[in-house]
């Protein structure tokens, strides 16, 4: 199944926000891994609150990989298409 990637980096400041569309894989797993090692954590959310699949607005199934250091760091979502 192919997948659609995309980063989402939250800066210190707004302006310092920028999205990275069209990753692969290889480099969403470098950046989780180099994020885990640096400290930061990574928690993966699938499911809704109520237990559902996430998805996307199409019916795309979707992965949210949230990257937690002292906040909230960067999304990356994964969609499968």
């Amino acid at each position: 199944m192919d997948s659609r990637i995309s980063h989402t980096y939250f800066g210190p400041t707004p302006q310092a926000r920028y999205v990275t569309p069209g990753m692969s894989q290889e480099m969403a797993y470098r950046l989780i891994g180099i994020n885990a090692l640096a400290g930061v954590k990574p928690i993966v959310y699938t499911r809704t609150t109520a237990g559902e699949p996430l998805r996307t607005v199409d019916g795309n199934r979707l992965t949210v990989v949230a990257l937690h250091g002292s906040a909230l760091r960067g999304v990356i979502e994964i969609e499968q298409i």
